[in-house]
């Protein structure tokens, strides 16, 4: 009869630090690998939103003005997707945004009468991906305004706008150019780069 045995009943301490640094490695690349994933999907995001507000402005002059731009565009100066422009494209049912009609009886999205202090497009207009988040996290303040939405049209009709320096400057065959900022618009304003645009 064996009175003491000698097998393992536990792990080493060894063997538990190995362990626990090889998770940790792969929660750390994992980390990594996630933190650029949501950056790829916000660029693309705010991409597809600047594609939609070109064309949807594009329309506007085509079809909806027959080759004419409203007064309220009728400058070669950087617009604001504001929620003026939000009522323009709203009303005309070119895109679909939130917006408080003239007779402030509703949205287009929904037809429900919403209070604007906690709709972002009432308040401010079309925020991009950063202005959003500022904005769902009680933001409420002018630096969330700086997170429109940006577009310059071609007021002469001859199809070539004359691109801003703060976007790298340069003349761009296109009836509407649209961008935004990355989330410090000063350094994006210095390198000349949007984080996103539709041209």
């Amino acid at each position: 009869m064996k009175l003491w045995s000698k097998t393992k009943r536990g792990f080493t301490l060894i063997e538990l630090l190995v362990v626990i640094v090889i998770v940790g490695i792969l929660a750390s690349t994992g980390l990594v690998a996630y933190t650029g994933f949501i950056e790829r999907a916000k660029q693309k995001n705010a991409s597809e939103m600047c594609a939609q507000i070109a064309t949807a402005w594009t329309n506007y002059y085509y079809d909806t003005m027959k080759g004419h731009w409203p007064s309220k565009l009728d400058s070669a100066s950087t617009q604001e997707m504001d929620t003026e422009m939000c009522e323009i494209l709203g009303e005309a049912k070119l895109l679909d945004v939130n917006y408080i009609d003239s007779n402030n009886s509703g949205d287009s999205a929904s037809g429900l009468r919403r209070n604007r202090e906690d709709d972002p497009q009432l308040k401010f207009g079309l925020l991009d991906p950063f202005g959003l988040e500022m904005f769902e996290s009680g933001d409420r303040s002018a630096q969330v305004k700086e997170h429109l939405y940006q577009f310059i049209v071609d007021t002469d009709g001859d199809g070539r706008i004359t691109l801003p320096n703060e976007v790298g400057g340069g003349e761009i065959n296109a009836t509407v150019a649209v961008w935004c900022w990355p989330e410090d618009i000063e350094e994006g304003k210095r390198d000349g780069e949007p984080f996103a645009k539709s041209w």
